[in-house]
Order: C-alpha cells, then structure tokens, then sequence
C-alpha cells in the first residue's frame, strides 16, 4: 500500500509510521523523505523540480534583458544631449537635433517591442504561473482549476521591487496593491462561499470524518458569514463526503 505524502492527522497512518511525519503549515503532516532535494531523483516531483528550475531561469533571463535594454535607451538620450550641448555649429543644431530625433524615435520603438515581449514573458512567470500555482493548492482535481483562474488572475499583478527585481504583487478586491501574501489569497477564495463547490471538493479521504464533530454522518449547518476559516474546512471537507 503506498504511503500519503501528505496527511490531514496522524490518524490516518499506522502507528509504526507515525514518528516518520512532521508538522507543516496548514495543521497537516508531511512524510521525511530524503533525496529529494535533487528533484531529478524521484519520479514523482523530478518534471516538476525542472519545469521550476525552468521559471526561475527564465524570470532571471527576461529581468537581464529588460535592464540592459533600458540602459541602452537612457544611452541614446545621453548622447543625444550630450551632442547638443558640445561645440556645434549654430547652423547645424536644428539639422542635428532633427537627425537625432528621427535616430532616437526609431530605437525607442525597437526597444520599446522587445520591453514588451519581454514584459509578456515575465507576467506568464510572475501571475499565469502563480495563479496556476494558488488554484492547484485550493483544489485536488486539476479539471477544476480552469474554472478559478479567471478569478485569481485578476488579484495579481507584476511590480518591480526596490532592489530592480520584478515581483508578484497581490491585489486587493478593487484592484489596488495590497500587502497580502499568496497563501492570504488562498486563505481568501476557501473561505468565500462562492467557491465551495469547487475548492475541497476532491479531498475526501474516507471514513465519515464530518468537518470537526468526530460523529460520522452529514455535516451539521453553519453560518458560513460568521464561521471561521478552520469551521468552514472542515465544513466544506464533510459535505463533499456525503
């Protein structure tokens, strides 16, 4: 039988297996396993430690070109005022300057579209991939993911920090900058009722557990305005049980 790498409670394992789990976040249980710091070792996790591995190369690369494109922007214009500013004929700065402008527009333009594939490429790394990221941690069936990425896409966005790097900024529900954290944003879409036929729906394990009450059968009915985010887990877990 093949052990769960990750467990609701210590319930669920033998008692001989019990002292190989440790507390993560969440309340749950994860299995020690060693080995897996090189992703490329065990099948299971090896295509998705190279996919990340992919993402961080890539988001590293794309922030490179960004910059040394931007510097050689502020280079033109440099050189531009720098020009003008030297021993030039009186008859010739109008000439010049109208060169420089024609020079100077046309590299904006070629820079300006190569910013914005690269800009592209940085929000696929920073928000597609993150969106995909938060949908597959609030659902077990990952055919239920595309019904909530229209939902979390939106509260994310790209910002570039203060030390140049670019980040995944979350939104608040207006669409302004906030200070919540990606698992904030979890937390969020669990606890919205809106959600509930989606979120959970696959992570029933057995046993007639009912969200907390330990006495088997349906779970009982909660106000979900005013039940916490722990209540309405539990909530959520029993009724899709049933």
């Amino acid at each position: 039988m093949a052990v769960k790498a990750v467990v609701d409670t210590l319930d669920e394992v033998s008692e001989a297996l019990k002292q190989e789990y440790e507390a993560i976040e969440g309340g749950k249980f994860a299995l020690k396993i060693e080995g897996l710091e090189d992703g490329s070792i065990h099948p299971a996790v090896g295509a998705l430690a190279r996919a990340k591995k992919r993402e961080v190369d890539a988001r590293g690369k794309a922030e490179a070109k960004v910059k040394e494109l931007q510097e050689k922007l502020d280079g033109v214009s440099k050189e531009r005022e720098d020009l003008l500013k030297g021993v030039v004929p009186k008859e010739n700065v109008e000439r010049l300057e109208t060169s420089y402008k024609e020079k100077l527009a046309g590299r904006e333009n070629e820079l300006n579209a190569e910013i914005g594939k690269l800009t592209v490429s940085l929000r696929e790394v920073l928000v597609d991939n993150v969106a995909q990221d938060i949908a597959a941690k609030l659902v077990d069936d990952p055919m239920r993911i595309p019904v909530l990425l229209p939902h979390i896409v939106p509260r994310l966005t790209v910002e570039m920090g203060t030390d140049g790097k670019a980040i995944t900024r979350i939104l608040d529900k207006e669409g302004k900058p906030s200070a919540a954290t990606q698992e904030d944003l979890r937390k969020e879409f669990l606890a919205n009722p809106m959600f509930a036929p989606l979120v959970l729906g696959s992570r029933a394990t057995g046993g007639g557990a009912t969200g907390g009450s330990g006495t088997g059968g349906a779970p009982q009915k909660i106000d979900l305005n005013k039940a916490s985010l722990a209540e309405k887990e539990a909530y959520y877990k029993a009724r899709n049980q049933h």
